[in-house]
């Protein structure tokens, strides 16, 4: 089904006039969703987020459907053909999916390539960076110099309004390397000597215990890390949020409404805490405008869709947008800036 969707996203993305009527059919702005963040003007906070246009095939029709902003990658420093499948895995029950990609892709220079060929746009985008799955990048040596080949190609290119550098994808040779404090200084201690200067982000693992979490980020804070990607896909089978069975042959990370809680809590303690010195993107269980209201009002300035958008179909992105629109108008509030971080929980 995802490569179906890439099938038809590419077709329609090469005639005028079917993304004129993708456009027509799917956009919807308005000027009180306008906001800066991190330097950046987005026209609105919806974003797609990384994993979906994994390689840059997308880039002429995703403009088209409403989003805010996207996510290209996860960009590895090179290729990699992907786990074993099934590599996706649904559970309609749980609103979920099972993923088992693998930072699958075409390494970066290819993907820099397409890029750069895309048709100009005013959609902004974010470049996710991973470590390439493979067992030379095991090691913590090889996996920092790994990340750090690849966001030197990017940086080199200039695409990119931003970077955000995934540490936190579960299916890969050495799993999460970087979800110590230690070794996630290691390595944003050597990204720093790129001396880059767009904002960068991080993208979190949502399964760590709070105290454990609040550590990676008080690391991010003194290698002056922008702001934080709350959150991935989780390990966790809960038998209390997952009502789908899944075949014992079916590997990897849960996206979806699985992951809902547990990110909202996340974003909820970082913003309290951190609230004044980081940026906060909510991920994690979004399936309509009152999902993604909920995120900002616990403190993000940006929300990202992926799931809910393949379950509900592309018409979420302005569906959300239109609701944002009327809960702001219902709860007093001019700007989509001004609803973050209005609630506690």
């Amino acid at each position: 089904m995802h490569d179906q969707f890439l099938k038809i996203g590419i077709f329609l993305g090469r005639y005028k006039f079917a993304r004129a009527l993708t456009r027509q059919l799917f956009d919807y702005q308005h000027l009180s969703l306008k906001q800066g963040v991190a330097g950046i003007s987005f026209e609105n906070p919806v974003g797609l987020s990384a994993g979906f246009d994994k390689d840059g095939n997308l880039l002429n029709i995703i403009p088209e459907l409403g989003f805010g902003y996207a996510q290209i990658g996860t960009i590895t420093f090179k290729p990699y053909k992907g786990n074993p499948k099934p590599r996706l895995y649904r559970l309609p029950k749980s609103k979920a999916i099972v993923v088992y990609y693998g930072l699958k892709g075409e390494g970066v220079k290819k993907v820099l390539v397409k890029i750069k060929r895309a048709r100009p746009s005013l959609l902004k985008q974010g470049i996710s960076i991973g470590k390439t799955n493979a067992p030379y990048t095991k090691s913590m040596t090889a996996g920092v110099k790994d990340y750090t080949d690849c966001l030197r190609e990017v940086i080199k290119s200039g695409v990119g309004d931003f970077y955000t550098i995934n540490i936190s994808c579960p299916n890969t040779f050495g799993g999460e390397p970087f979800g110590t404090p230690e070794k996630l200084e290691k390595l944003l201690k050597k990204l720093a000597t790129l001396k880059y200067s767009k904002p960068l982000f991080l993208k979190m693992p949502i399964d760590l215990p709070w105290p454990e979490f609040d550590k990676l980020l008080k690391v991010s804070l003194h290698y002056n890390v922008t702001g934080v990607v709350i959150g991935n896909v989780t390990k966790a089978r809960d038998k209390n949020l997952i009502k789908d069975v899944i075949p014992e042959n079916v590997r990897g990370g849960i996206s979806g409404r699985p992951t809902w809680e547990r990110s909202n809590m996340l974003i909820s303690k970082t913003y309290q805490k951190y609230g004044k010195k980081l940026v906060i993107v909510g991920v994690g269980g979004i399936f309509s405008a009152e999902d993604a209201y909920e995120k900002i009002q616990r403190g993000a300035s940006l929300v990202q869709v992926i799931t809910g958008m393949i379950y509900e179909g592309p018409q979420l992105i302005g569906e959300i947008n239109r609701g944002l629109v009327k809960r702001m108008k219902r709860d007093g509030f001019k700007t989509i800036g001004e609803v973050v971080g209005t609630k506690t929980y």
